[in-house]
């Protein structure tokens, strides 16, 4: 049963707790989710006769190895193919000159900031002007949908192939986490967090949100 599970997780299917705002309003701070890694495995390989297999498309919510520290998975929307020029322009993103559709981003901050301007993460900001940058074979730029509070490509680049792990198919918990509950590591705030959840299990559980599919 535990080799079982251990193949399970590792090549099938893999729960993931979201930390940060950065996909509200489509992921919450909370939620938990069941993320495919098979059939996005599938695309990348051979597919199997038969067997699922899904190709990485624009605007995929696509769940991934951090590139500065593989063993934090970060969820990003994806944005720019390889091959493809981007640009950020005053908030909105531009493919091969032509501005993106997005439905499903929103803003927070009504300013907009020129590129090199001091204000995002400590540093250069590259939140509402970017590029143009032309994203290399075998890469990705993702995105946040909370477009003023993510840290994605714009700061860490561009995503390589082999770091993708899968795509969150459901929520399948949603608990409203403190926004600050991942910065807690103590082991008596782990404790206390795991106290919480349990004392406030019914009235802190997002009900409308279980099973809810992800897009």
């Amino acid at each position: 049963m535990t080799i079982f599970a251990l193949f399970v997780t590792t090549y099938v299917v893999h729960p993931m707790t979201v930390p940060t705002p950065s996909m509200e309003p489509t992921i919450l701070v909370g939620d938990r989710l069941l993320i495919d890694k098979f059939t996005l495995r599938n695309a990348f390989v051979t597919p199997v006769p038969g067997t699922p297999h899904h190709d990485l498309n624009r605007g995929d919510i696509i769940v991934f190895k951090f590139p500065n520290q593989p063993e934090v998975l970060y969820v990003k929307r994806l944005i720019g193919l390889p091959g493809e020029t981007l640009e950020i322009r005053d908030k909105n993103v531009h493919i091969n000159g032509r501005k993106l559709d997005e439905p499903y981003k929103v803003h927070s901050d009504p300013n907009t900031y020129p590129s090199g301007s001091v204000h995002y993460f400590g540093g250069e900001s590259r939140r509402d002007n970017f590029g143009p940058v032309t994203v290399p074979a075998g890469h990705y730029f993702m995105m946040g949908d909370n477009r003023d509070d993510s840290a994605d490509s714009r700061y860490f680049g561009f995503l390589p192939r082999d770091h993708v792990v899968g795509r969150p198919l459901v929520v399948f918990w949603s608990y409203e986490d403190d926004r600050d509950a991942y910065l807690k590591t103590s082991p008596g705030d782990v404790l206390k967090l795991y106290a919480e959840r349990v004392i406030y299990f019914f009235t802190r559980t997002r009900w409308n949100r279980m099973f809810r599919v992800v897009r």
